[in-house]
């Protein structure tokens, strides 16, 4: 379990061993059933042109209401549940909590190989933006 350490990347850099076993868990997650569907369901909505303009009309009202005009409330809950009952985003949920059921048992498998809380330990310090 050597690490490295240098200025760019910290003081506790994985060593290559790592990095390619953990390329390697990268590489079998992306070739699983449940995130070959969870991509494609992805890429379906991303290209669904319904969602789009739902999209973008969303955008517009949550605009609209940072600009202190609060008559948007009503538009945007209707355009949301809109969203919820069109069959590609219901598709995407439910591939998306299929891949969350893989990668959660990943993560208890992993989590319990080292004896810690892998995900929780393994989030990226900083903001709460995800940096």
């Amino acid at each position: 379990m050597e690490t490295q350490s240098s200025p760019m990347t910290g003081p506790a850099v994985a060593a290559p061993e790592w990095r390619a076993a953990a390329r390697t868990l990268g590489t079998l997650l992306h070739q699983t059933p449940a995130y070959e569907a969870f991509w494609q369901a992805l890429q379906k909505a991303n290209q669904d042109p319904v969602l789009q303009r739902l999209g973008e009309e969303i955008r517009a009202q949550q605009a609209a209401r940072v600009w202190g005009d609060d008559d948007h409330e009503a538009v945007l809950a209707r355009l949301e549940q809109e969203v919820e009952q069109l069959t590609v985003v219901q598709e995407y949920r439910r591939a998306e909590q299929q891949v969350n059921a893989l990668f959660s048992a990943v993560d208890a498998l992993i989590s319990q190989a080292a004896g810690l809380d892998f995900a929780a330990n393994a989030r990226r310090s900083g903001c709460s933006c995800g940096g």
